[in-house]
């Protein structure tokens, strides 16, 4: 069995989360400068893939020289991951997958994915079965404890991993009921730790060192940030430096400024005008929220959202964002 997650996670046991609309190469490349471990994609619609969809296949994308990523794929269709995955090792260089067995939201799960897969176990088996029996490659699986707290369904998740080749579990350890607002279920992830054979990635509610080490006190091999990396992309090097880091206003901007530039590049692989347009527009959104996000606990960050949203164009915000972080 690969090593793959193991060998990671014993040189760095932080993880940056498969986060929709947020994990996208820019952003990657930023949490790059803080931490040198696992990081996760976007999920990837196996759907999309296995009929060669432009976007789908788009998310495959990696910035130069990116290394030790993981692509989180989601679908409820067993065979279509194996056809999903020709697809990409016959077109792209993957280190590792991941499956989406855990996202609550509604129109995932319409699909028969996400966290609708913790109340079909049949159908979760026949999906790993499907991977393993199509790639050498290592692949985690990512769950929530279960539906809700009448129905946990991870001990049954875990017999499966295990018995189906999967290299890794991560455990969002809350219910699909819980979505992200619930109790943190530590008991769980200590219980699945002292038992699993494979490695064990926990996950919710890591916001600083304090948190970080209350989940590794379960037991866990890794921790994995979702939230916490959307608003501190820095929050690794807090972690590793035991709490003992700060990042400037001016810091912040240079990476603002950095991410933006390789959003512009990102958006001048598409092929054509009107992509490379729409692309930019839609980086152009992801980047004001980012530089709002970047802003919290700085001063005067509530009238510096109220500008922002004022501005009419790309010029205009980069003005205000320049001006912002220079002032706080």
């Amino acid at each position: 069995m690969s090593n793959f997650f193991r060998d990671n996670l014993n040189k760095s046991d932080l993880v940056a989360a498969p986060m929709a609309g947020i994990s996208i190469p820019p952003f990657r490349k930023v949490l790059r400068k803080f931490f040198d471990g696992l990081v996760y994609s976007e999920m990837i619609s196996v759907e999309g893939l296995s009929r060669l969809g432009k976007e789908s296949v788009e998310y495959l994308n990696r910035y130069e020289g990116e290394r030790l990523l993981v692509h989180q794929l989601f679908g409820g269709n067993p065979s279509t991951y194996s056809e999903a995955i020709k697809v990409i090792e016959d077109t792209h260089h993957i280190e590792a997958y991941d499956v989406n067995a855990g996202c609550p939201v509604r129109k995932v799960m319409k699909s028969s994915a996400g966290s609708a897969l913790l109340e079909d176990l049949p159908r979760l088996r026949s999906i790993m079965k499907s991977i393993r029996s199509s790639t050498e490659k290592p692949f985690s699986l990512k769950i929530r404890v279960g539906i809700d707290d009448k129905k946990l369904v991870y001990n049954e998740v875990l017999n499966i991993a295990e018995g189906e080749g999967v290299n890794a579990l991560i455990i969002h350890a809350r219910t699909k009921k819980d979505q992200f607002s619930g109790t943190v279920r530590y008991d769980i992830l200590e219980e699945v730790a002292s038992r699993a054979t494979i490695p064990i990635i926990g996950n919710g509610s890591v916001y600083d060192y304090d948190s970080y080490l209350k989940m590794k006190s379960t037991g866990v091999d890794g921790v994995m940030i979702a939230r916490g990396m959307m608003h501190t992309p820095w929050l690794f090097k807090v972690i590793e430096s035991k709490g003992d880091y700060s990042i400037s206003s001016d810091e912040i901007l240079l990476l603002l400024l950095d991410m933006y530039q390789d959003m512009k590049v990102e958006a001048l692989r598409r092929d054509s005008e009107i992509e490379r347009l729409k692309k930019i527009n839609h980086y152009k959104q992801i980047f004001i929220k980012f530089s709002l996000w970047f802003s919290r606990n700085l001063r005067d960050a509530t009238t510096f959202r109220k500008n922002l949203y004022q501005c009419k164009d790309i010029n205009e915000i980069m003005d205000q964002v320049d001006t912002f972080y220079k002032s706080a």
